[in-house]
């Protein structure tokens, strides 16, 4: 794999969804962009899921303001990164760099077994649809992991470490800063449980401990999920973890005791590096155990909280350490990130900002403005006001800076994709409020004069 001035990287994404998946996908995108690196998501249509193609982008997305396509260019200098449940679209294209993203590596086999049977269901003549198997044929394609748990299955495959890169991901800010003040004196003694992961041992042990309160993640927001675990002492999850599984993480930060299975991801002493004492082999320990380990918990909670403190600041350091993973993925040796976001709104301050800034050489990569980033601004100011993919641009001339809200802004912002806000002129006032507002530095700060 090898980036040029001019690639273009095209990350391959079920639109209008909502999970994980995507949300790696977007922040992958958006970071790739902090570098000054054209990206795109790449939006398909998922099995029971409708495309809508006039507005692909999930609403929880859109804060992320990362372009997208249908159809990548072809072409040897742009690169195709595929999750490892859609290898098939690596082969509709003939000469773009190929990547597979293993998020999991239990949905692989998933998507396998899908195809397959869709083969035997289709006509003798029908020849089996074309998907990533370990043999010479793809020795070109490059393979991203999310977890030390789909670095050896590559390599129990064959697969040499010059073609492995770890790229992981990071839960969102919005979590952390739910997370982050959590009273531990009011921890209550019950069982939070995902009844999608591995329901069929957690109903065993709700059987045989009914005394203990368990309260299962179901039909929740992501505010509610950790308001729940914030009051929750024990998470468990026995789930087959196909990969570094995001609500354990969840769970630790917001200060619950993590119980597992000894399944996947969670085997291994990296992916979720829990002392051992709070990994059960269900082929080997009883449910009882668990059942007692619960209970130890919820009797001596402090002193189990901190043996999971390397976990957590694993979880912290994870965006971080998902950044430099990123850079050495792609070769990028300046890790400088993030553009600049004009902060006085449409004014002329700000386009006489803009022009300054192309002057030095800089470019204005954002207009903070609550009203003028709306669809009905578009209508009111048109043809001063572009509006591309459901996003509104303000026209200066041959340049067009994205309009958007103070609150993308200051996510966007903690997210590294805006380094500098610029100001022309401010009162000290200005000043003083933008700070305020973002928690930015001095240096965060950029003011021109005339």
């Amino acid at each position: 794999m090898k980036l040029y001035p001019d690639t273009k990287v095209y990350i391959l994404c079920p639109g209008n969804v909502q999970t994980g998946g995507p949300e790696l996908a977007h922040q992958f995108a958006s970071t790739l962009i902090s570098f000054g690196i054209q990206a795109y998501i790449c939006y398909y249509e998922l099995t029971g899921a409708p495309l809508n193609r006039n507005d692909p982008v999930h609403d929880v997305y859109k804060k992320y303001h990362v372009p997208y396509v249908f159809k990548p260019e072809d072409s040897n200098r742009n690169i195709l990164i595929a999750p490892e449940t859609v290898t098939e679209f690596l082969y509709f294209k003939k000469k773009v760099q190929r990547v597979i993203w293993w998020m999991s590596v239990d949905n692989y086999f998933v998507r396998l077994k899908k195809l397959f049977n869709a083969h035997l269901n289709a006509p003798l003549n029908s020849p089996l649809q074309k998907f990533f198997y370990f043999g010479n044929e793809d020795r070109d394609i490059t393979h991203f992991v999310q977890s030390e748990y789909a670095r050896q299955f590559l390599k129990l495959n064959g697969l040499p470490d010059s073609k492995i890169f770890t790229v992981e991901d990071y839960l969102n800010q919005a979590f952390l800063n739910r997370a982050a003040n959590v009273d531990l004196s009011l921890k209550e003694n019950f069982v939070a449980y995902n009844p999608k992961k591995g329901f069929e041992i957690t109903q065993h042990l709700i059987n045989l401990a009914p005394d203990i309160k368990w309260q299962p993640i179901k039909n929740m927001t992501p505010e509610q999920v950790q308001e729940l675990l914030a009051k929750s002492k024990v998470y468990i999850d026995f789930g087959s973890h196909p990969g570094k599984d995001r609500i354990p993480r969840e769970a630790a930060i917001s200060d619950c005791v993590v119980i597992v299975g000894k399944r996947g991801a969670a085997a291994n002493d990296f992916d979720i590096n829990i002392p051992d004492e709070f990994k059960f082999d269900d082929s080997k320990s009883s449910p009882q155990q668990v059942i007692d380990k619960s209970r130890e918990v919820f009797k001596n909670f402090p002193a189990a909280h901190e043996k999971q403190a390397a976990y957590r600041a694993r979880i912290l350091d994870d965006k971080n350490r998902f950044t430099k993973e990123v850079a050495a993925a792609f070769g990028i040796k300046k890790m400088n990130r993030g553009g600049i976001a004009l902060n006085q709104g449409i004014s002329d301050a700000s386009s006489l900002l803009v022009r300054k800034l192309q002057s030095q050489s800089l470019k204005a990569n954002f207009i903070v403005d609550d009203v003028m980033s709306t669809e009905a601004a578009a209508t009111i100011a048109e043809g001063l006001i572009v509006r591309e993919q459901n996003r509104n641009y303000l026209r200066d001339g041959k340049i067009l800076v994205e309009i958007i809200t103070r609150d993308d802004a200051k996510f966007l912002y903690r997210e590294g994709r805006i380094k500098n806000f610029a100001l022309f002129e401010p009162t000290d006032a200005e000043i003083a409020e933008l700070k305020n507002f973002y928690d930015a530095g001095d240096a965060d700060v950029l003011v021109f004069n005339r």
